[in-house]
């Protein structure tokens, strides 16, 4: 696996962006899963709330697989490109944040970049107006923490949250 050195940007909270190479590893969940579903429940609940049945028949699915907490994550970079797996799905992007075409979960075409300079993954699905954005950072133990945050126009808001990852004992 190749080093990526790159500057690492204080934050305003006082932190600091991660370095691809601090970021790169498998990480396995470390929250517990019943509190965190349902608190992503119920955001996503009353996100769409004032969404009719029609359109919540097709918008449900796209956000409950925009939500969903994978068990294991894995961060690589290799040859130009940085490869996020989350569980089974896998997105594959160039470092240098230009933007590719991938397929989500659902096998929807989505835009998608990785922002070193942030340590943010963006995907758009043009199609519905979609958005997820997933900003990573690493804490003073080492577990990775990812912060998710799900638009879309016909959400009543975005439905945001974080979730933290141990590093895996392989």
């Amino acid at each position: 696996m190749l080093a990526t050195h790159v500057a690492t940007h204080a934050l305003a909270d006082g932190g600091k962006v991660p370095t691809l190479a601090e970021l790169a590893g498998e990480y396995v969940y470390a929250g517990d899963r019943a509190k965190d579903e349902s608190a992503v429940k119920a955001k996503s609940d009353a996100a769409t709330a004032n969404m009719s049945r029609m359109v919540l028949k097709r918008a449900l699915p796209r956000l409950q697989s925009s939500t969903r907490i994978p068990q294991r994550l894995t961060i690589k970079q290799q040859d130009g490109k940085v490869t996020f797996k989350a569980d089974d799905h896998v997105i594959v992007v160039p470092e240098d944040g230009s933007a590719v075409a991938v397929t989500t979960p659902l096998d929807e075409s989505a835009d998608a970049f990785f922002d070193l300079k942030t340590a943010t993954l963006l995907q758009s699905v043009p199609s519905t107006g979609g958005q997820k954005r997933n900003v990573f950072r690493v804490d003073q133990n080492g577990q990775l923490e990812m912060q998710v945050r799900v638009t879309n126009d016909r959400l009543a808001a975005p439905v945001a949250f974080t979730v933290r990852y141990a590093p895996a004992r392989n």
